[in-house]
């Protein structure tokens, strides 16, 4: 846990010294700031990867007709050959379109060390085990004994930044004499509660922004499917150009096909199916992302409540509450800003659940 907190609190110690210069060290602003500032750090490191994968996901969907005319291509050839050469031209309209599917992996894999290394960072300002004075003479990450001390002398609305519910009531008179835990229930209820209904607003955001995506991606699925059945181009339900040969006649294909007249997506199912083949790349694609969807959509429901639970059970301080309902603020002004940008650079087919104030 050293490896993530070490260089959180070397972030936190860097603000807190600067704001040193115009704020008192030992007052709850410095190190409110220092927390907040923290937050402005990460999040402008990550914003050029947060931006990517909101722009992935968009081109994502904007690339489905190719992708699908792209599966229809090689839905009958099923060698390892054309398996492999389906895999290039997919990387290669993915890299044509500069598109990184997993360009959404990297801001989650930073953000949770940093929520890890702060968290583990703000309650070893004051150990479990350990009295008031005797962490006062500890260090914690890169702060030295002198920060310690200042940071559990810090008071927010007179409650201690390194107060927490359950603190024991000893724990308290230590920390600040007269203390009652009524005191820090009076912040800590109304800060979590916020800092849950903020992850769900984001959150369920989110999930809309996404399904929406999702509408406008088979809208143009289904375009392409129904040109290749007609065997060109279709508007208002007339073929204009008759583009390339027809599909083959299903009485034609393969013997494997079964009886003259059945569909030549049945004996392709047949084929996935019960032949017992594996599936092509793009229903399992297509698998997985419905897996993801339900499983977002679960989280969407039961992580809102993690900072209530956590601020319960997990003695999370009121200072964790303060990066959590920040870091959420950061997250919706950001993707009100990038959701305007992209509706400008990336207008999708299907624009109904996708305001431009939409919010990740």
């Amino acid at each position: 846990m050293d490896l993530f907190a070490y260089p959180v609190s070397l972030v936190m110690k860097f603000w807190h010294w600067v704001l040193s210069f115009v704020f008192d060290p030992g007052s709850g602003i410095a190190w409110v700031g220092s927390v907040l500032l923290l937050v402005v750090t990460v999040r402008l490191l990550l914003m050029r990867s947060m931006y990517r994968q909101q722009y992935s996901m968009r081109k994502m969907a904007q690339i489905a007709p190719k992708m699908k005319e792209l599966q229809n291509k090689y839905k009958d050839r099923k060698s390892p050959e054309d398996r492999q050469e389906q895999a290039k031209e997919m990387q290669a309209l993915y890299a044509d379109a500069g598109v990184n599917p997993a360009a959404g992996c990297l801001p989650l894999l930073v953000q949770i060390p940093v929520f890890l290394g702060l968290y583990y960072v703000l309650l070893n300002f004051s150990p479990r085990g350990v009295s008031i004075e005797e962490a006062s003479t500890m260090t914690n990450g890169a702060f030295g004994p002198d920060q310690v001390a200042s940071f559990l002398n810090a008071e927010i609305f007179g409650v201690p930044l390194a107060s927490y519910i359950r603190m024991p009531q000893d724990v308290m008179d230590s920390l600040h004499p007269g203390l009652v835990r009524e005191d820090i229930l009076v912040l800590a209820v109304p800060l979590f509660v916020l800092a849950g209904i903020a992850t769900f607003v984001n959150m369920w955001n989110s999930f809309r922004r996404q399904k929406a995506a999702k509408a406008a991606e088979q809208e143009a699925i289904a375009r392409v499917e129904a040109e290749e059945k007609a065997g060109g181009p279709v508007v208002d339900g007339e073929v204009l150009e008759v583009d390339g040969e027809k599909p083959a006649d299903p009485a034609k294909s393969d013997g494997a096909a079964g009886t003259p007249g059945t569909p030549a997506t049945a004996g392709a199912a047949g084929s996935t199916g019960a032949a017992g083949k594996p599936q092509d790349f793009q229903s399992i694609a297509e698998s997985m992302t419905e897996s993801m969807n339900q499983s977002m959509k679960i989280m969407m429901y039961l992580f809102p409540f993690f900072p209530i639970v956590g601020a319960y059970f997990f003695n999370f301080p009121i200072a964790i509450g303060i990066y959590w309902l920040t870091n959420n603020i950061w997250t919706a002004v950001q993707s009100h800003f990038f959701m305007e940008k992209l509706e400008k650079e990336l207008p999708m087919t299907s624009r109904e659940g996708l305001p431009p104030s939409a919010f990740m």
